[in-house]
């Protein structure tokens, strides 16, 4: 899958956007695959305030209204950020961390919290849906 680099896409946040705590912005856009302000408008659509995060909920109907699928994967809760790329793999995921969520694709952690130490609550493998 192709998609933005976390610096790429948090670079656009700041400089044309002036927004801030936009994980779920850059999560989104990685997982479905969009720019940073397409992912901002739908993000805002579904009830995200700028320069605040959002709600599990909100980036959840993102992702399904773009047609993707959510499947919560059990077996990872108290792992760190720093080792999900290795331990997923292959495919695209979100993960959820306290009061953070970011996205793994085919290994790579795109985010700024690849190296830290973070603990993982909930780990979704994003598929797209079938028609």
């Amino acid at each position: 899958m192709e998609y933005q680099a976390y610096k790429d896409l948090a670079k656009v946040g700041h400089t044309y956007y002036s927004d801030t705590n936009f994980c779920t912005v850059i999560a989104v856009a990685t997982v479905c695959n969009m720019s940073f302000g397409k992912a901002r408008i739908k993000m805002e659509k579904a009830g995200r305030k700028h320069k605040n995060g959002a709600y599990t909920h909100q980036y959840h109907e993102v992702i399904k209204r773009r047609g993707f699928k959510l499947e919560a994967i059990d077996g990872f809760v108290g792992h760190h950020v720093n080792t999900m790329g290795r331990k997923l793999g292959k495919g695209t995921f979100l993960v959820q961390v306290a009061g953070h969520v970011l996205a793994v694709v085919d290994g790579v952690v795109n985010d700024w919290s690849a190296e830290r130490k973070l603990r993982v609550k909930t780990v979704y493998k994003v598929t797209k849906e079938e028609i």
